[in-house]
């Protein structure tokens, strides 16, 4: 009884330090609520979509913070008419120079990025085209999705980070400029609809 008793102890210390290796190695944990996350994002977005939808706001202005790593960081108050951005005014956030410059449309789009890169061009920024690239994403690509984020009144996307996903573990490949965020702040409906 004593040796089968050990025995089992025994292959329950390997298969514990072998699950042990195997989370440092390969850091499945992570992995595992990276997929959850994944799941929530695909069980939130219809509601929150239907929720902006069922609102008819065509009319709205906020304020983006993203960042492209190392291409694009827009920052500024966006305002959408009918869906269409028609006004952009930057927001600085050098210290010697806090007043905001309102851009010609002619300057919305990164000179080198352009429309090729989403958070690169401030003609992009509608929560319809928002939303459109939360879709395609998790259609095409929804592993590189790490957060999202939306408004419980409106149903906006208030944050969404994409990017290349990769674990914890040592045999993980290190990568710092994985990710593009983009934070939505300070929304305010302009249709009299909505107003207080």
């Amino acid at each position: 009884m004593k040796s089968l008793r050990s025995r089992i102890a025994t292959i329950g210390l390997i298969v514990l330090l072998i699950g042990i290796l195997i989370q440092i190695l390969y850091d499945p944990i992570s992995s595992a609520k990276h997929s959850l996350s994944i799941s929530n994002v695909r069980a939130e977005l219809p509601q929150a979509r239907a929720k902006w939808e069922s609102l008819g706001i065509t009319d709205y202005k906020f304020a983006i913070q993203g960042d492209a790593r190392s291409i694009c960081q827009p920052s500024a108050i966006v305002e959408v008419k009918h869906d269409i951005v028609v006004k952009v005014e930057t927001l600085n956030s050098s210290p010697g120079n806090s007043t905001p410059q309102v851009l010609p449309p002619n300057q919305w789009a990164d000179p080198s990025w352009g429309e090729e890169v989403f958070l690169c061009s401030y003609a992009h920024f509608t929560m319809t085209r928002i939303f459109h690239l939360i879709d395609n994403t998790l259609q095409n690509y929804p592993a590189s999705i790490m957060q999202a984020r939306f408004d419980p009144k409106y149903g906006f996307v208030t944050d969404f980070s994409f990017g290349i996903y990769v674990g914890y573990g040592l045999l993980s490949p290190r990568i710092s400029d994985c990710c593009n965020v983009l934070h939505i702040k300070n929304f305010q409906p302009l249709d009299s609809r909505f107003k207080p």
